[in-house]
């Protein structure tokens, strides 16, 4: 999977995570939070090595991400939801390299 690819499935499950937090799933998605984390950190997982300039944006996202999935975790919506703004703002203002 190219840089680009890995980077655009990352950026989807933000936004995802950044509409539902974890008490806001519909009930037809029977898989829900836990699956949604397990993909955030899958695809963060693939992009994250072919980031080989950037890599202080990397760190933040690393840092955002943790206290997300925590803030998630403990389900609390804040500062959750604003976090995964802050990564998807990240994602979208540069080309990371």
């Amino acid at each position: 999977m190219k840089r680009n690819e890995a980077l655009e499935l990352f950026r989807e499950e933000v936004v995802g995570a950044t509409i539902r937090a974890p008490d806001n799933y519909p009930d037809w998605d029977k898989l829900g939070y836990p699956h949604h984390r397990s993909e955030l950190l899958r695809c963060w997982s693939e992009a994250k090595p072919r980031i080989v300039r950037d890599l202080d944006k990397v760190a933040s996202i690393d840092d955002k991400l943790a206290e997300a999935l925590a803030a998630f975790d403990r389900g609390e919506r804040e500062p959750g939801q604003s976090l995964m703004v802050q990564i998807y703002n990240i994602l979208n203002l540069e080309t990371l390299r």
